[in-house]
C-alpha cells in the first residue's frame, strides 16, 4: 500500500518509520522545510522505552505536488492545519487514494469531507505515545492500540485492510463501524491530560501525584462523561477515570504535545480538545465550567510565552 503521510510531528515520524522498516512505500509530505531537509539528509530518529535507538531513512517533500501515485493518506497534523491540508490534498492528481485521520479532536472528519468524497474519508484513534525532543527525533513511549472506521460504514472492509496493514507494520490496529465511544473517551483522556499538563509543566505520569492537578482530573472527566452521555455515548464515569490514569501510567515519561507547543510558544488544541466539550455542552444544555477555565489558561499561556 503505497501511503502518504501528512505532518512530520512525534507520531507523524512514528508512523512513517515503523511503515518504512516494515519495508512499506513511504512518503513524508510537511510543509516546514528544514524539517524535510532534516528527513531527507539524516533520517527520522527514535529512541525506544527499551533504551535502544533506530534511525530510519524516509523520503520526504513540502510540495504536495510531489507527491508520488498513493494509495493511502495519513493525516498527522494539528487539528487547526486540517483544512490546510485537505485542500492540498485535494490537488494530487489520484482519485483512488483513501485519508485516514488520526488527529486529536473532534471535527476533523467533517472538514476533510467538505474537499474529498466521504467514501474515501476513515476516521481513525491512536493510544501510540511519543514526543518530539528535536526535528525528525522523537521518544516513542507507548504502544497503545489504533482503531479505524468508516465514515462510510460500507467502506468497513477498507478500514479492515487498513488495519492490517498497520498491523503487520507492527503497529497494533483494529477496526469498527462505531468510533463514538473510543473517539469520545479518547477526547475525554486528552481533555484531561494536556491542558494540566501545560498548566503545571508536568510530564504524564507526574500528574496523579499533584493534588491540584488531581482535583482539576476528577472534574474534566465529570464534565465530559457527562456531555457525552447527554448525546448518547455510552460511557462510564469509572472506566474513563481508569483510562486517563492508565494513561498517565502508560506515557509516564511523555511530556504532551500542549505542554511542548506551550514551551516552543506555538499554538495549542486546546479549542478543538476542550472547546469541542464546551460547545457540544452549551449546545445540550451543560455547563463545563473546568474545561472553560482550561481553555482560558491555556491560550494565557501561549499568549505569554509568544509574546515573552
Amino acid at each position: 500500500m503505497k501511503t502518504l503521510l501528512v505532518g512530520a510531528g512525534a507520531l507523524g515520524c512514528f508512523f512513517a518509520s515503523m511503515i518504512k522498516r516494515a519495508n512499506g512505500e513511504i512518503t513524508i509530505y510537511d510543509i516546514n522545510q528544514d524539517k524535510v531537509d532534516i528527513i531527507n539528509n539524516v533520517g527520522i530518529t527514535i529512541h525506544k522505552k527499551s533504551g535502544d535507538t533506530i534511525v530510519v531513512p524516509v523520503p520526504a517533500i513540502s510540495n504536495i505536488e510531489d507527491a508520488p501515485k498513493i494509495d493511502l493518506i495519513m493525516l498527522l497534523v494539528k487539528s487547526y492545519q486540517t483544512e490546510r491540508a485537505a485542500r492540498d490534498l485535494a490537488l494530487i492528481d489520484n482519485g483512488s487514494f483513501k485519508v485516514l485521520t488520526l488527529q486529536n479532536g473532534l471535527g476533523n472528519t467533517d472538514e476533510l469531507i467538505k474537499y474529498l468524497n466521504k467514501q474515501r474519508v476513515f476516521s481513525g484513534i491512536t493510544y501510540q505515545g511519543a514526543y518530539e525532543t528535536a526535528p525528525a527525533t522523537i521518544n516513542h513511549t507507548g504502544n497503545g492500540l489504533t482503531t479505524i472506521a468508516p465514515v462510510d460504514q460500507k467502506m468497513l472492509q477498507i478500514a479492515m485492510d487498513q488495519a492490517r496493514y498497520l498491523s503487520n507494520c507492527n503497529i497494533p490496529c483494529g477496526a469498527t463501524t462505531d468510533l463514538d465511544a473510543i473517539s469520545w473517551k479518547k477526547l475525554i483522556v486528552n481533555s484531561t491530560i494536556n491542558p494540566l499538563s501545560a498548566i503545571h509543566g508536568l510530564k504524564n505520569g507526574q500528574l496523579p501525584k499533584n493534588a491540584e492537578a488531581v482535583r482539576d482530573m476528577v472534574a474534566l472527566v465529570v464534565e465530559g462523561v457527562t456531555v457525552a452521555q447527554k448525546i448518547g455515548i455510552p460511557l462510564s464515569y469509572g472506566e474513563t477515570w481508569a483510562e486517563v490514569l492508565d494513561t498517565c501510567r502508560d506515557t509516564a515519561e511523555n511530556r504532551s504535545s500542549m505542554l511542548i507547543d506551550i514551551d516552543k510558544g506555538r499554538p495549542t488544541e486546546i479549542e478543538a480538545i476542550n472547546g469541542s466539550i464546551v460547545r457540544i455542552g452549551e449546545a445540550n444544555g451543560i455547563d463545563t465550567p473546568t474545561n472553560v477555565r482550561m481553555i482560558r489558561r491555556v491560550i494565557s499561556l501561549h499568549r505569554n510565552n509568544f509574546f515573552n
